[in-house]
């Protein structure tokens, strides 16, 4: 209807339902035929099934968040310990008191079952964001806060961070406009790119120390969020190691990495330009201030601010 209307090609995604109850989706294309006074007689429809191709390309995206759960493992569990160490030590006490038959004053039992509280709110939080991490996403688009992904990012990641004294600096412009995709999946992207800053900043840090010599930069990563003419734009930048020219146009190819063996799968940057390739955005590398690297991700946006 589009073409017959304005007589341009138009292409899309759509999806259905086949007659055995199969959710299956497709490429639309459309083109214009015009008759002899250049007005539009008829319009020729190509359709192409994709399902399969959005079937493995799902089942990839979740195999690398396994991956991405499993470099997260040692900071979770310090994570998690942290509230269950609050929760043992108040419950030793209570015991302590119970056993002695000793009173406990109310203001103490108060403010304890308050700690007790909170620190299980703690605890939920942080199961029920790896849980709806580790779900598995749909094809589904849908007005997504870029903002709200990388915090969540953050979040989940900090732990692994700090364990290794490196500091977050947040810039984010906190009237971005939407844009068309899926949360959870962007957050995948966020959390591969703190991975990878993680691990280059330590590289760098390792370096000078095999040389006696004192840093002269901080271990920092810097996010930053903003908008230019019709883009949301993301740049995450590290003080890390950087990104020698020679591999610049290989880090995005599957399976490529430069980091040890056993240390990484070479999915990570792979899959994260494919998820923000299906947005529409695009991730280009570059040098950062500080010679580390710098990513930065752009998105069309949906509307106006």
């Amino acid at each position: 209807m589009e073409t017959f209307r304005d007589g341009k090609p138009h292409n899309s995604e759509q999806s259905g339902v086949t007659k055995n109850g199969q959710i299956c989706y497709w490429t639309l294309r459309t083109a214009p035929i015009t008759g002899a006074d250049g007005k539009v007689k008829r319009v020729m429809e190509i359709s192409v099934d994709i399902t399969e191709q959005l079937i493995t390309e799902q089942q990839l995206i979740q195999a690398g968040k396994m991956a991405t759960l499993g470099e997260m493992a040692t900071g979770v569990a310090h994570e998690l310990n942290q509230p269950l160490s609050v929760i043992k030590s108040a419950s030793n006490y209570i015991m302590r008191k119970v056993k002695a038959n000793e009173p406990i004053p109310d203001e103490i039992m108060a403010t304890m079952t308050e700690e007790i509280d909170g620190q299980v709110n703690r605890v939920e939080k942080i199961i029920n964001h790896l849980r709806e991490f580790g779900r598995k996403s749909d094809a589904a688009k849908e007005e997504t806060n870029v903002n709200r992904a990388l915090v969540k990012a953050c979040d989940l990641f900090r732990e692994q961070l700090s364990l290794r004294q490196i500091e977050v600096v947040q810039n984010l412009d906190n009237v971005l406009p939407m844009i068309l995709a899926d949360e959870n999946c962007l957050e995948q992207v966020f959390i591969n790119l703190l991975i990878n800053a993680r691990d280059a900043i330590e590289e760098r840090f390792e370096q000078f120390e095999q040389k006696d010599r004192t840093p002269e930069l901080a271990k920092q990563i810097f996010l930053t969020t903003r908008v230019s003419d019709k883009w949301v734009i993301i740049e995450i930048e590290d003080t890390g190691t950087g990104i020698l020219p020679h591999v610049a146009d290989k880090i995005f190819e599957p399976f490529f990495t430069t980091k040890a063996a056993g240390k990484g799968t070479g999915l990570g940057l792979s899959i994260g330009y494919g998820i923000i390739k299906d947005y529409g955005g695009t991730i280009t590398p570059d040098r950062g201030q500080a010679n580390g690297a710098l990513f930065t991700i752009r998105f069309p946006f949906l509307s106006g601010r």
